[in-house]
Parts: C-alpha cells; structure tokens; sequence
C-alpha cells in the first residue's frame, strides 16, 4: 500500500495537470454506484412518528397515546424492554450503533436482552432497519427467529461524487445518506427517504448537554444519558452503565464528545433543508427538546 501511496505521488508529481483531469474524469464517468439494499415501504397512515427515548416521551405518552397508536412509526435502541413496545406495536425498528452488531463484552449482556425483547415480544409484522454493515452479524439470525420480523439494511457513508446525480438525489435513492451521528438523524433521513410527508418527532429531547458530568477527583467523564425508562432496569452490564454514576465515556475525550453533539445538531438542519427538497413537514412535537430547527407542533 505504500508503493501505491507512493506511485501515486510521482506521477502527480510528473503528469500535467490536463492530464490528471482527464483521468479523474474518466474515473468518475465509469465508476459504479452501490445500489441501496433498502426497499420502499407501504404507508398505512398519513402521519409518521419518530419516537425518540428522551425523559420528556412519558408526558407525550400520557397525552397522545390515542393519537399515535395505529400510526406508522419507528422506535430504537432500547425501547423494545419498556412496557410501552407492546402497547404501541410500532412497524418499524432501528438501530444503526455498531454495539448492537459488534456484542462487545462489557455490552453484549445488555445488547443480548433488548435483541431477546423484541424477539420474544413482537407479535405483529416488524420491519428492523440495521446498518448494510450488520449483514454478517449475529444480530441477523438471532431477530429472524421471529417469523413477524423481516430485516432491511440501509447505506451511509458520503455523498456520491459522481456529478450526474446531485446530493439529495443520491439520498432519494439511499446511495448514501445524511450524517447519522445519533440513531434519530438516520429515523428522520429514512422517513423522508420513505416519501412521508407529515413527520412528527417524540420524546426527542436531545439534552445531552446537560447530562454531561466530570469527576472532580479522577477527570473522568460520565453523562447521566437521561431517558423516559429506567437505566437501572435496562442496562445489564456495569461496563456500559454504573447505577450510582451513569454512563462512563472511557473512549472518548471530552471535545470529541461535545463535537459529536455538534454534528447531530447540525445534521438536524441538514435534515429540514431535505425535507423542503422533498415537500415534507418535519414537526417536533416533543414535550421538551434542544432540537430547534424544526417547528413545534403538537399532535392532535
């Protein structure tokens, strides 16, 4: 790889610019896109609801549970272990963070036993949406001992360079997507992905800020990662949650983390500009949020 490296170098280094213009064309004209594994889906309702597992979704729950019972709508991460999984019967699933496939040991009690709620739980059809990187994973065969659960995979990654199809094209198509720094920027991208145009956000509080916690004595940094059910009783492993602390964010420093904040943030307004592109509405209809770039709106 480093001959390649720097073969490379030398004949940028000796070839005229003309003609390394040439070869990047032609290279682009002929390369070949990846085409999306992900399907369309049938619509059963008007309204899509992004159902996101911040503290504020109880008050959502309690006020408009009429509302969005029967409503197409997508859940993540670790919903499947509350009681609220069996009353909503959402069509749609998703988890896009690699902990999920990778079953790392200090996480793979916990990934183990939310994967085992849904199997065991769902008693109606189930899309599960899972990154194209999960295809060889056990988290595969280990949902589809449910025969009501079928297993669609999307693609991420950058925007296709190919200039005969522009950004929000290549999304229609799913060649790539949007960045997809939190499991609810890739439920947003996907709902205008499946044409919907009224598409409401709950339970997406985004107060990440505020959770942030730094240990006077070691520097370590916790985050209490705040959510509508109870930590203690979804958590299983002490490597991925501490019942007396939170959350230990051991692998990653305290700028990076408040950078990838800031990458959700920004691909929320990179998400609004795509639903204008698309025709669509994204309201947030959460009891409370840091997500202000789209309106708020409550359900009816």
């Amino acid at each position: 790889m480093l001959i390649n490296m720097r073969l490379r170098s030398i004949i940028k280094l000796f070839a005229p610019p003309i003609v390394m213009e040439g070869f990047y064309a032609l290279r682009e004209k002929f390369a070949k896109v990846e085409e999306s594994p992900l399907p369309q889906i049938e619509h059963s309702s008007k309204e899509f609801i992004v159902v996101g597992n911040g503290p504020s979704l109880k008050k959502s729950i309690a006020k408009y549970k009429d509302a969005i019972v029967g409503k197409d709508m997508v859940v993540v991460n670790g919903f499947a272990s509350t009681d609220l999984y069996k009353i909503l019967k959402p069509n749609i699933y998703m988890m896009t963070d690699p902990v999920f496939y990778n079953l790392q040991e200090d996480k793979k009690e916990t990934m183990l036993s939310i994967i085992n709620d849904i199997c065991e739980k769902t008693t109606w059809p189930l899309h599960v949406i899972l990154h194209s990187s999960a295809k060889d994973k056990p988290i595969v065969a280990l949902l589809l001992r449910n025969k009501y659960i079928k297993i669609d995979f999307f693609l991420s990654g950058s925007y296709v360079t190919n200039k005969k199809i522009s950004k929000y094209e290549s999304w229609d198509k799913n060649l790539c997507a949007p960045c997809g720094q939190t499991v609810l920027n890739t439920a947003v991208y996907l709902a205008l992905f499946w044409n919907y145009k009224e598409i409401y956000l709950l339970g997406a509080d985004a107060s990440f800020f505020e959770d942030i916690r730094i240990d006077q004595e070691t520097n370590e940094i916790w985050t209490v990662d705040s959510h509508f059910y109870d930590n203690n009783r979804i958590y299983k492993d002490k490597g991925l949650f501490d019942k007396m602390k939170g959350r230990l964010r051991d692998d990653i420093t305290l700028h990076e983390l408040i950078y990838r904040y800031g990458r959700m943030f920004e691909s929320y307004y990179t998400l609004a500009d795509y639903a204008r592109y698309k025709g669509a509405n994204v309201y947030n209809a959460s009891e409370y949020s840091w997500i202000n770039v789209f309106e708020r709106k409550k359900l009816q």
